[in-house]
């Protein structure tokens, strides 16, 4: 334990302390950059237009939010870098530490299914129970489908790569793979976490809003609903992502889980409105399924699914294993 947190995990620390401190700088500028191209109506017409339009809608959080991640991704080969310098040379060695999966698609659509369906159950029963109520978005529910799966697929395949992948590989190396798991959960909670609160009155956007808005997002902290709504909620998806990607020795399984989570909250947002006053059902439900005690009670019976689903597997190729030898 003193090792892991000597070397490894001090210098994480720090790429995500720099990634905020840049973020913050960097979310001025760019805010004040994204005001004139769309008052200039630049790329207001043509195949650009999407892109003019939200702009147009973005607030300072948004720019904040992809300053951060422009930040974390100009800091990621550097630290990682950094990280495998004080690291002995292992040869030839798989830099992800995951193993060839044969099984890739059923593992896929494993994750996949066993992360919508206790969903989409969910789903239903606010329905049924008035929770929430049936909205218009004025799209076809196939529309709303076709660019929730592309946008599932491709959050988890991004995510997966970096946190299960990339992170993981670094501290399986000079941890424990409980102790590993346990800091990898934390910290993806924390980086998810890293969001201002909603409704949040900005004011006029200066070089140092940044850094306000920073203040109001870690003194989310301080409010104990929150913590149990919001922030317990992605402790227990990183959690059971972080087994899936350990006991599997793959990124399969882990992407198809956090495919079908993204799939489930991108269809049921548009598609309903809760049926109840702002926090008036907290730590219970929230605004949409992200937020809330009782969507972590489902992403917990997720991972007794993955759990039980890994142990049969694993007791099937025990016997299988047995078989043949005792057949040769």
């Amino acid at each position: 334990m003193r090792e892991f947190f000597k070397p490894t995990a001090t210098k994480i620390a720090v790429f995500v302390i720099a990634s905020i401190v840049i973020g913050a700088l960097l979310a001025p500028p760019l805010f004040w950059g994204g005001q004139i191209v769309v008052e200039n109506g630049w790329i207001a017409d043509g195949w650009l237009q999407s892109i003019h339009e939200s702009m147009e809608r973005a607030k300072f959080s948004r720019y904040f939010n992809r300053a951060l991640t422009f930040a974390a991704v100009l800091l990621m080969w550097p630290t990682i870098r950094w990280i495998r310098s004080d690291q002995p040379e292992r040869g030839n060695t798989n830099f992800l530490l995951t193993e060839k999966n044969r099984r890739w698609w059923i593992h896929l659509l494993v994750g996949f299914f066993a992360a919508t369906i206790p969903l989409f159950i969910l789903c239903f029963i606010y329905l049924k129970t008035g929770l929430y109520k049936p909205h218009d978005p004025g799209k076809t529910v196939f529309r709303i489908a076709s660019s929730a799966i592309g946008t599932a697929f491709a959050v988890a395949f991004l995510e997966e790569f970096i946190f299960r992948g990339i992170l993981f590989s670094l501290l399986l190396r000079t941890a424990k793979a409980w102790v590993s798991l346990l800091f990898l959960t934390a910290f993806f909670a924390f980086v998810h976490f890293l969001k201002p609160p909603e409704n949040l009155e900005m004011p006029e956007v200066i070089w140092t809003t940044g850094f306000w808005l920073i203040g109001q997002i870690f003194g989310q902290f301080a409010n104990p609903i929150f913590i149990a709504a919001e922030f317990a909620l992605l402790f227990a998806v990183g959690w059971v992502l972080g087994y899936s990607r350990l006991k599997t020795a793959s990124l399969w399984l882990p992407i198809g889980l956090h495919a079908g989570w993204v799939f489930g909250i991108k269809m049921f947002s548009p598609l309903t409105r809760r049926n109840f006053k702002k926090g008036e059902m907290m730590p219970w439900l929230g605004e949409n399924l992200r937020i809330g005690a009782c969507s972590m009670l489902v992403v917990c019976l997720t991972g007794l699914l993955i759990w039980w689903w890994l142990k049969k597997r694993e007791a099937r190729d025990r016997d299988a294993f047995s078989n043949q030898n005792s057949n040769q």
